[in-house]
């Protein structure tokens, strides 16, 4: 056999390699008859959609105070999604999380697009197809283990950010859990988590043509610092709120720092609000509003 010929082999033996590889890392465990099942739960009709408002967002819909353009709701039966079709990622999602939906199920993948999506603005396994990120889950599967459903449905890219691995499997991982030991704690929370874009940290999103985008297709933002807004009721009916902002990097935080570190990435909601543009509890008073979202919590829950 001649060189060229060895040569062509080896190619071919790598193309196929390489595509076998990303054909298992963007394979659905579940049958293609499930997925479309579970594809079509993701179409809502207004009534449904007004449900899941009621339930997930009780003091209104997140509401953009600047002037942005090509965002938009995408609801599920068990979170809310704000989708930005410029960026292709998440800005935030919204639901309530009851201690009765912290449970556990095995993890099935099933990374797809959001059918709901046309091609132009939807993020593919493509474009994760590359050493540095993670597909990072804005509502994390464990929070949706609720139904085999929920939980699949949490892997579509509308519900995806890229996250450096070392931040995704560290401490926000670590926070996650954080957020669900919370639920079971006091029985019923209500989670906002997002993503924020502030690279010359002035305190102002930044506009969407300088946000860094995920190499080789540079389809992908990738966002400067993620947030968790968690609310919940006090035995006297009033709100009291916790927010923290983290910076997205590739620093690992070990395991004990996680509760030094997240102490110190405490903030006020009114904080993430001016950094993102956002209003996040549109139908409060005013008085109730400027309570909750200046008070900062002087520790973790």
């Amino acid at each position: 056999m001649n060189k060229f010929v060895k040569l062509l082999l080896l190619l071919v033996t790598c193309i196929f390699s390489a595509s076998l590889t990303y054909a298992q890392s963007c394979m659905c465990e579940v049958s293609l008859n499930k997925e479309k099942d579970y594809d079509k739960l993701l179409e809502l009709n207004s009534e449904a959609q007004t449900k899941s408002q009621t339930r997930d967002l009780p003091w209104g819909i997140p509401t953009s105070i600047s002037n942005a353009t090509h965002e938009h709701a995408l609801y599920q039966e068990e979170w809310i999604t704000w989708y930005d079709d410029d960026l292709r990622i998440p800005l935030w999602a919204a639901y309530q999380l009851k201690a009765q939906d912290v449970i556990s199920r095995p993890r099935t993948d099933c990374f797809r697009k959001d059918p709901r999506l046309n091609n132009d603005v939807a993020a593919f396994c493509q474009d994760y197809d590359e050493p540095i990120f993670d597909r990072g889950h804005l509502v994390p599967r464990a929070d949706m283990n609720r139904s085999e459903a929920a939980m699949i449905n949490t892997f579509t890219f509308s519900n995806m950010t890229p996250q450096f691995h070392a931040f995704n499997t560290g401490i926000w991982e670590r926070l996650e859990t954080m957020v669900r030991n919370w639920a079971k704690t006091n029985k019923e929370i209500y989670v906002i988590t997002g993503s924020i874009f502030d690279k010359n940290g002035d305190q102002k999103r930044d506009p969407d043509n300088e946000a860094d985008l995920v190499e080789p297709r540079k389809k992908v933002s990738i966002p400067t610092h993620f947030y968790k807004i968690v609310v919940r009721k006090k035995q006297d009916g009033k709100l009291e709120a916790i927010a923290l902002t983290l910076p997205h990097t590739k620093q690992a935080i070990t395991s004990n720092q996680t509760k030094t570190y997240l102490t110190s990435k405490i903030v006020s909601i009114r904080d993430i609000e001016k950094v993102t543009g956002i209003n996040f509890f549109p139908d409060l008073n005013q008085q109730e509003q400027d309570v909750l979202e200046t008070s900062k919590a002087p520790r973790l829950w």
